[in-house]
């Protein structure tokens, strides 16, 4: 591992210290013009159609480099007129003079065109086709309009993007959120609210901690200087046009709606602008109960209930051409009731929740004459959940086949979030795009964990629960709370330098640090590079290699303080009495069991090295191929360090009975061919397509996950949980006749793993884990997944204006229909890996039948 990072560190000195000179010629005779172009938001602008045109007719062009800016060489005194154009945004036209004497650099700032009737899912087109940080062809981005013409409704919205993550790049805490600079787990702004989405977007950018194949960068709307926007959505779905869940017997309740009010624009003085939604969704539907106990198989639908409201306001204001400020502030509630009723959980296990969450940011970005620009952002979050109840009674658990009893779960957290980030820019003429940057982080968490404080018994099969054995009695004791903060802190540094006009190199290294682990040595180089071979343009090779580093999860910490053997103390008896478990003499004392983590623990890596080789085949069509490499180390898992020795059955520790230490010893490995197709088929067909032939290979299902045999890890190496070796992925949007849009949302994947177990504990570690002599993790297939979602939508003008001047001011009222799950494909979520269990070898839980929902979306600019 240390070796790599030498290895790549060097490559790097060598790329910043003795990068290739480009030869030296002598500059042509003339004036320089030169400049960099920004929008509204004073963020730069690439990709720019920049043409200086002399009053005898003479014409020079070029075109804006990835950092906004431009240069023409040459140029003779005289007047001329500078026209700068771009797709989407207002032409720019001005006189200019031009002298003899050196000029200073023009800032040209651009207006987002008043009419947008395109629709896209692209890379920025507008960007460098050379820059690293922009691939045409594998990018995906997607604005507000190509994903409203999609069946995707509010809180789903991540349910559809992470289709396109690649598993083998996420981290220990899944994939990467990026919400306008603040990286998250989840998307809780309104969905009206979300404006730009990019996905494997420069993918070894040392400015990110995770690469680009798992990292979701979303930015948020603003309020249009120039003009008012509002959008008035409703939707709603019913039982009516639902079918029956493959599980139920009858049609569950379904009611779901959703109402989301969106308005903003300029405030006085057209300096500023604001922006406001909200968003209120309501799901009222059932979870699905389908179980065996003694009186046989109980097959019920349990009403559960989710009720989510958001809100998202911004304010922004340009003070000067060059200073852009921004404050915003989100909320987002989840109410929660009946949660975790259905699968095996009988209708009592359900419990009611809530989590709410504040968020305040401000940022300011400054672009000085110098050609530097500076971003800082502040951000503050606060998190609130409370879950469950204290239980009035023990739980009883039979293994996958029914778990009953009021539920064990009772928790409450608070936590505090701070974060301080600056970066820096050069925008300069040298063919480099240097930046670099820091962030502070600090979180306070207060837990509170009175979970299992009544007691669970666990029954190995319905056999022994008809017999009143049970394998195991747990029951939680002592002090449920605990206090900490966790501090982290990161830095970077990036150069982007274009060696000729048709190569690109980038250089970066990144260091990341978290105050819970010992390891200090979280350097994380990275280097890629973009070639055209062909003086066209039409194909570009592009690649890369880059380290990433994985932080330890808060819940990891808050486990280990909480369950400590002292503060809180985990009781676990074997074979007790039932269902008084201390009523046949156990000791009333018996060792605790404890959580802890291991004092060497180290940063997982991720190390990865790719090249794809893209072609546009036709106009705005491009094609790319794939192969990427990953290699996971130092993964985090769990295992039980005091389990009882295999021949001895004695435990190192006495004082303890299970210690369940979190490591990182695990490892990964995965390989990847990845086929993308985006673009345009004519002006009707917008189509975004990805193939992925995968294979990966681990030892862990997670962090807290213990291993059948604590000191044998060899048979935990198997098939990732999320190893699908097919995916296909597809979005589109169909552009018909009369003002008719078809959207439509296609994922076929092939069969998941499932691990294969006895249902007993013969190692007695108390856990009921164990597998058949030979069998190693996860040798079990599942079935695959397939589901088509569509949207119809009709787009009805109510204010029809001929004059294209005033065709901002519009009036429109779009009615949707989408049909969710058209084929009513059975997708069993899980397949049951308990050989002790009457559903061994098949589901009791499928993904939601065929539904339909109704919607319509008033939209309006003044």
């Amino acid at each position: 591992m240390r070796s790599r990072i030498h290895i790549l560190i060097a490559v790097l000195v060598c790329g910043f210290s003795v990068m290739p000179a480009r030869a030296q010629t002598a500059a042509p005779a003339g004036v320089v013009v030169s400049g960099v172009i920004v929008d509204q938001s004073a963020g730069v602008i690439p990709g720019a159609a920049v043409t200086l045109l002399g009053q005898a007719g003479a014409m020079r062009s070029t075109t804006s480099q990835a950092d906004g800016t431009f240069s023409v060489d040459g140029v003779a005194p005289g007047a001329y007129v500078l026209r700068v154009e771009l797709s989407g945004f207002e032409t720019y036209q001005k006189p200019i003079a031009v002298t003899q004497e050196p000029s200073p650099p023009l800032k040209i700032a651009m207006r987002v065109a008043t009419l947008e009737t395109d629709v896209t899912v692209e890379a920025d087109e507008s960007a460098d086709t050379f820059s690293t940080s922009n691939s045409s062809g594998e990018t995906m981005r997607m604005d507000s309009e190509f994903r409203s013409a999609l069946p995707i409704v509010a809180d789903f919205f991540m349910g559809v993007v992470t289709n396109f993550f690649y598993p083998g790049a996420q981290g220990a805490q899944g994939a990467s959120l990026v919400v306008d600079g603040i990286e998250g787990d989840q998307i809780e702004v309104p969905s009206a609210a979300i404006g730009t989405v990019r996905l494997n977007r420069n993918p070894y950018s040392a400015l990110y901690q995770h690469p680009g194949q798992a990292r979701l960068e979303v930015s948020t709307k603003r309020g249009r200087r120039s003009r008012y926007d509002g959008i008035l959505e409703m939707a709603n779905r019913s039982t009516l046009f639902a079918a029956r869940n493959a599980f139920a017997t009858t049609t569950q309740d379904l009611k779901r709606g959703l109402v989301q009010p969106t308005f903003g624009g300029p405030l006085p003085g057209k300096k500023s602008s604001f922006f406001f939604t909200g968003q209120r969704h309501i799901h009222d539907e059932s979870g699905i109960v389908n179980a065996e106990t003694l009186s046989g198989p109980v097959i019920a639908n349990v009403p559960t209930g989710h009720d989510h409201t958001s809100i998202f306001s911004r304010l922004q204001a340009w003070p000067s051409d060059l200073n852009t400020f921004i404050v915003s502030y989100g909320f987002s509630g989840h109410d929660f009731s009946n949660r975790d009723a259905g699968g095996f959980n009988l209708a009592e296990r359900g419990i009611a929740a809530e989590k709410h969450k504040h968020t305040l940011t401000f940022s300011h970005r400054l672009l000085r004459a110098s050609q530097w620009q500076n971003d800082f952002l502040f951000g503050l979050i606060n998190n609130e959940d409370h879950a469950g109840a204290a239980a009035t009674a023990p739980a009883i658990d039979v293994s996958d086949a029914f778990s009953s009893g009021p539920s064990p779960t009772f928790t409450r957290a608070t936590r505090q979030s701070f974060t301080l980030e600056n970066t820096a820019r050069y925008l300069g003429h040298t063919g480099h795009a240097f930046s670099f940057g820091a962030r502070l982080r600090s979180d306070r968490v207060d837990a509170f964990d009175a979970s299992n404080f009544a007691g669970t018994y666990e029954f190995a099969d319905l056999k022994s629960y008809a017999a009143g054995t049970p394998l195991f009695f747990r029951i939680n004791r002592g002090d449920p709370n605990a206090a900490f903060n966790l501090y982290g802190a990161n830095g970077y540094v990036q150069d982007e330098v274009r060696v000729r006009p048709q190569l690109t190199l980038t250089f970066g290294l990144r260091y990341d640090w978290q105050s819970m682990v010992n390891d200090k040595k979280n350097l994380a180089p990275r280097f890629a590079f973009a070639y055209a071979p062909e003086n066209h343009k039409k194909t570009i090779l592009r690649g890369g290699v880059g380290i990433f580093n994985d932080d330890l999860p808060r819940s990891a910490v808050e486990r280990s303080l909480l369950v400590d053997g002292i503060r809180l103390r985990e009781v676990v008896i074997a074979d007790p009495s039932f269902p008084a478990p201390f009523s046949s003499g156990a000791d009333v004392t018996p060792a605790p069991s404890k959580v802890s983590i291991a004092p060497n623990i180290h940063s997982p890596s991720l190390s990865e090295a790719s090249v794809s080789i893209e072609r546009e085949i036709s106009h705005r069509n491009w094609i790319t191929a794939e192969y990427a490499w990953f290699r996971g180390t130092h993964l985090f898992r769990s295992r039980n360090v005091n389990a009882p020795f295999p021949v001895t059955d004695v435990r190192p520790d006495q004082n303890f009975l299970n210690i369940n230490q979190v490591e990182s010893t695990a490892f990964m490995r995965s390989q990847a061919l990845t086929v993308t197709w985006r673009g345009r088929v004519g002006k009707i067909f917008q189509p975004y397509a990805q193939y992925v032939l995968s294979k990966t290979t681990d030892n862990t299902s997670g962090m807290f996950v213990i291993p059948a045999n604590s000191y044998d890890l060899r048979p935990e190496t198997g098939p990732s949980d999320a190893d699908a070796r097919h995916r296909f992925n597809m979005m589109g949007v169909l552009t018909l006749p009369r003002g008719f849009q078809t959207g439509l949302v296609l994922s076929v994947t092939s069969g998941r793993p499932y691990d294969i177990t006895t249902g007993l504990d013969d190692n007695n570690d108390t856990l009921a884990n164990d597998r058949p002599a030979g069998v190693t993790r996860n040798t079990g297939r599942g079935p695959g997944f397939a589901q088509l979602d569509l949207r119809l939508i009709k787009s009805i003008a109510v204010v029809h204006v001929d004059d294209a001047a005033q065709r901002q001011r519009r009036n429109a009222i779009e009615l949707m229909v989408d049909v969710f799950n058209a084929l009513n494909r059975t997708n069993v979520v899980a397949i049951v890996g308990d050989m002790s269990s009457p559903f061994f070898g098949r589901g009791n839980v499928a993904a939601m039948a065929r539904s339909v929902q109704f919607s319509l979306r008033y939209t309006f600019r003044r």
